[in-house]
């Protein structure tokens, strides 16, 4: 699988934007789910786009394979660091970071690997660091199921 062929795959499209947060314009693709908990995922970001507020659940190994990735830690609702990584950057997080991701000027393409052990994936959050919903490794079979 050459995961830089993004013609190759099935995408879901995720747009949209509240009336005081970024323009949310990704893509996202399930390449694979392995039992138990183990989960593969393709990330798009259009050109200085965001996906949305959100934060991670699960230990997460992440791979820049294109464009850039800019993330921005929050801490009880304020931003508290922000990084540009680069094609070829490998990252590693714990499972509970709360941050905002936006692709650079080319947009972005980035692996994800994911461990869950309790099957939650992670929370989407409002502006204010609320819980909207919880994305569980059910909700991804069910889109992977649909991908064909």
């Amino acid at each position: 699988m050459d995961l830089l062929d993004i013609n190759q795959f099935k995408w879901r499209h995720y747009q949209g934007s509240g009336t005081t947060g970024p323009r949310i314009d990704y893509w996202g693709s399930v390449l694979a789910i392995r039992d138990p908990g183990h989960v593969e995922l393709l990330y798009r970001w259009e050109p200085l786009s965001h996906c949305h507020f959100h934060r991670h659940r699960a230990p997460t190994t992440s791979i820049i394979l294109r464009g850039e990735l800019h993330v921005a830690d929050y801490f009880e609702g304020k931003a508290t660091e922000s990084r540009v990584r680069t094609a070829g950057h490998r990252a590693f997080g714990s499972g509970d970071e709360v941050h905002r991701e936006w692709g650079g000027p080319e947009g972005a393409l980035v692996y994800f690997s994911l461990y869950s052990e309790d099957g939650i994936i992670a929370d989407h959050l409002n502006d204010r660091g609320e819980v909207v919903n919880t994305v569980t490794i059910d909700d991804l079979k069910l889109i992977y199921e649909l991908q064909g």
